[in-house]
């Protein structure tokens, strides 16, 4: 969309909100004029510094090196921006924008609001979490060999290590997101520090496995849970509005049911030999062991929710960390029982 038929479907949407009796997120105003997380209560932010690439060293680190602080340019069309990213919030839209970084210009990326604690409790105004995709006009466009960004705020983690802090230890034993830090500046202002996360894609899998090929599914977060990979019957419809499928296929979630009931209705003395075929057990067990030792409260241990499950080529199911900006603190979650109920005992096995 160019930016006249952007405006127009800005204003449609929000004609369509009025209509239906919508509400946005919390608070108001821009920097320096909004309230707190309801509206009110809290310090007034104020505009970032005035920052340009001239005042910023490049470096020709790796993306994700944790020893550098990177700066990242991003300058929209319009000066309103942040009101248009949330005007098109939970829509296929994307607000293009250009990023620039180390020196160099990349056009024509797309932008939108990521999250949703993170977008709903967080006032217009203040740091929300960004998804940048580089290919979406040019599909060959990267940035160090990466297509896709997620810029995190790091709501409710005033230490905001959690995500770097996990991703750095679960990296020694399986195969998680990098993630490290840099800095963003938004049509010429700073908003500071961010969280910068590895986006689970065919670039991940082509880093960590021997193929890209394969299929993934997300579990995103709820908090009443249910990804737990429970066996809920032979319908793959059940498992659709639990599981969020890459590149639909009725094989894969034949296989995904398969694991599901074999995980749930095999004996225990008969289990590890009826999962090895079709599971990565060793990673699965160091998966378990750091989502309950870091304590993740957004994840498969207390919510069964916010995880990726990749099946690749082989036909073996892998098990992997996704959102880790919630470790390290007391669990909130539904119980400590594991997924699958009180007394959990791991996947999908309810006491």
């Amino acid at each position: 969309m160019n930016n006249d038929e952007r405006q127009a479907a800005r204003d449609s949407t929000k004609n369509e909100s009025s209509r239906r009796g919508g509400f946005g997120p919390p608070g108001g105003g821009g920097p320096g004029g909004r309230g707190g997380p309801f509206g009110g209560g809290s310090e007034p932010t104020k505009p970032g510094p005035r920052v340009s690439p001239e005042d910023v060293s490049p470096s020709d680190a790796p993306l994700y090196d944790p020893q550098v602080l990177r700066t990242i340019f991003i300058d929209f069309e319009n000066k309103d921006w942040e009101a248009e990213l949330a005007d098109f919030n939970n829509t296929d839209v994307e607000v293009p924008a250009t990023l620039t970084v180390d020196g160099k210009k990349y056009p024509n990326v797309g932008i939108h609001f990521r999250g949703m604690s993170s977008y709903m409790m967080v006032p217009a105004g203040s740091k929300r979490s960004l998804n940048v995709s580089l290919d979406t006009v040019d599909s060959e466009q990267r940035l160090y060999g990466y297509k896709t960004l997620n810029l995190l705020n790091a709501h409710e983690d005033d230490s905001f290590l959690s995500s770097v802090l996990y991703s750095h230890i679960a990296r020694q034993h399986i195969p998680a997101p990098k993630a490290n830090f840099v800095k963003v500046v938004i049509n010429g202002e700073s908003w500071g520090v961010y969280a910068n996360v590895q986006q689970f894609n065919k670039e991940f899998l082509a880093e960590n496995y021997p193929s890209s090929k394969g299929t993934r599914w997300k579990v995103s977060g709820s908090p009443g849970g249910g990804g737990g990979l429970e066996y809920i019957g032979d319908n793959a419809e059940d498992y659709k509005r639990r599981y969020e499928i890459k590149n639909d296929s009725n094989k894969a979630w034949k296989a995904l049911i398969k694991l599901c009931k074999t995980l749930n209705e095999t004996p225990p003395e008969k289990l590890e030999a009826a999962l090895e075929p079709m599971l990565d057990i060793d990673g699965l067990l160091w998966f378990l062991a750091l989502d309950n030792a870091l304590i993740n409260c957004d994840g498969y241990w207390i919510r069964a929710s916010d995880y990726s499950i990749y099946l690749d080529e082989k036909g073996k199911f892998h098990i992997l960390p996704h959102d880790m900006n919630e470790a390290f603190r007391p669990a909130m979650g539904p119980g400590l029982g594991g997924p699958g109920g009180p007394g959990g005992g791991g996947p999908g096995r309810g006491g």
